[in-house]
């Protein structure tokens, strides 16, 4: 006989003997009878034996963590109500942010502890901690499983708590909390709680505060970032552990610690919301940021196509960064020096503006503001960075194409033909800016060739670039005057 047929057979039995015993069940009316991985958590017993079992645990787990069972139709779940704060959030300066949630709709910031790190079917997310805005209280509440049986209690009462007009707020949600609790909604046979959107806070501080932050972990954030220290705290690693603990008859006090983490896991959801508005919400306030974090803000609204907003943020990191004085320096010792050593080349103010420099011009040129992004390139073609070699080239672009004068624009390539050179000499090579420059002074030297006759004011590099229309107006304004 094949091995799915003696299991068929035997599953048959057991059913047989289950309901001889105790009748058949209905799981509808609330029975706590269930199938548990762990052989050594339960043992299918007669009806009476498992809802006293179940009784006991939720009971004990209500006493440990100051909570209240909460008694349904499809189960039961411990409600623990965490007390509010005072924690003021300014919707409209939030919405301003990129890629953050519409003004108008409710947030809700949500995590969860889990028996285990994968989202798949045998994982259960046993404690889920649910915070929201009433006005300018926040207010936490905390749903716990007291046994595996009363999960779909649980879950009906998590999407009470989700309107479907909110956006939920999280960390690391979009890669492990939400995906697993999808999971348990479909393993119960219904649908997930609908939701206008989601807000990962993880993409947001790696994007913004990566320079300056040791790692990504949340309780990294709280410390570094907002100041927060929780003192002991239990280990995510300990968490499974103790819940099984509690479900194979061991104490529900260890939970209690598991219950203030995650606790303290939610309301630093909100306390990192109330920081970005604060920091980045207002444009005025942006000025007093960090330059890496205005950087990293500019290039997240660069990735979402708000040119404007991003163009401002590199702006005022560029004003905040100190300009140093120029050295005359050698162009030996310019490409010689290896960029993770330090050195007048290599240091963190002069690559890190070089980069905003670069940034910025890709940005004018994006919104056809072609005379200052030939500054910008002219800017980094003469300073002698890393960049300079690419400005000088984006700089021959501007002048061949929206110049018409292919004469500079050969001259600009051969100043970029001439840190090429020193590279190669040095071993450094540059392949992509070879190839590019010798494609682009082939035909720049045809097209000189075959101007005629040739113009003396034509083929120089502009020493300095007109005024802006703005401020030509402005001038003559003030001669009219």
């Amino acid at each position: 006989m094949s091995d799915p047929a003696r299991l068929g057979q035997r599953l048959a039995a057991l059913r047989r003997a289950r309901d001889e015993a105790t009748g058949p069940l209905d799981l509808a009316a609330g029975s706590s009878t269930f199938l548990a991985a762990d052989p050594g958590i339960a043992r299918v017993g007669s009806r009476r034996d498992l809802i006293r079992r179940t009784e006991d645990l939720a009971r004990r787990l209500a006493d440990a963590v100051g909570g209240e069972w909460i008694r349904g139709t499809v189960g039961g779940y411990v409600r623990v109500e965490q007390p509010s704060i005072v924690l003021p959030l300014d919707r409209a300066r939030l919405s301003r942010l990129p890629d953050f949630c519409p003004e108008g709709a409710p947030l809700v910031c949500l995590d969860t502890e889990t028996t285990g790190l994968a989202t798949g079917p045998g994982t259960v997310a046993f404690l889920v901690g649910v915070g929201t805005w009433v006005g300018d209280r926040f207010e936490q509440v905390q749903l716990l499983l007291p046994d595996h049986a009363e999960e779909p209690a649980l879950l009906d009462a998590l999407a009470d708590a989700i309107p479907a007009d909110a956006w939920l707020v999280t960390y690391n949600g979009r890669g492990f909390d939400w995906p697993l609790l999808v999971a348990r909604y479909r393993m119960s046979r219904r649908p997930p709680p609908v939701h206008a959107g989601h807000l990962d806070l993880l993409p947001f501080v790696r994007r913004i505060f990566r320079h300056r932050l040791t790692d990504a972990r949340l309780r990294t954030v709280e410390a570094e970032l907002l100041g927060v220290e929780r003192g002991r705290d239990v280990e995510g690693w300990e968490i499974p552990g103790r819940y099984l603990d509690f479900l194979r008859g061991g104490p529900a006090a260890p939970l209690a610690e598991v219950v203030r983490h995650n606790h303290e896991d939610v309301r630093s959801l909100a306390r990192l919301l109330a920081h970005a508005v604060a920091r980045f919400g207002d444009p005025g306030e942006r000025r007093f940021a960090p330059v890496g974090d205005l950087a990293g803000l500019g290039r997240a609204y660069r990735r979402l196509g708000q040119t404007e907003d991003a163009l401002a943020c590199f702006d005022l990191a560029l004003e905040a960064r100190v300009r140093p004085a120029r050295l005359v320096r050698s162009w030996t010792a310019i490409l010689t020096t290896r960029a993770d050593e330090p050195g007048p080349a290599a240091t963190p103010g002069r690559d890190d503006r070089d980069t905003l420099l670069v940034d910025r011009a890709r940005l004018l040129r994006r919104l056809g503001r072609h005379d200052e992004a030939l500054e910008a390139w002219l800017d980094l073609g003469r300073g002698g960075g890393r960049w300079a070699g690419v400005g000088w080239i984006e700089v021959a672009k501007i002048l061949e194409h929206r110049r018409r004068d292919p004469a500079a624009a050969l001259e600009a390539c051969g100043r970029a033909t001439r840190i090429v050179e020193r590279a190669r000499l040095i071993g450094q090579r540059l392949p992509l800016l070879e190839t590019d420059l010798a494609r682009r002074r082939r035909r720049l030297d045809r097209r000189v060739a075959a101007a005629r006759p040739p113009n003396p004011s034509r083929g120089r590099l502009p020493a300095t670039l007109p005024a802006r229309p703005a401020r030509v107006a402005e001038v003559a304004g003030s001669i009219g005057a």
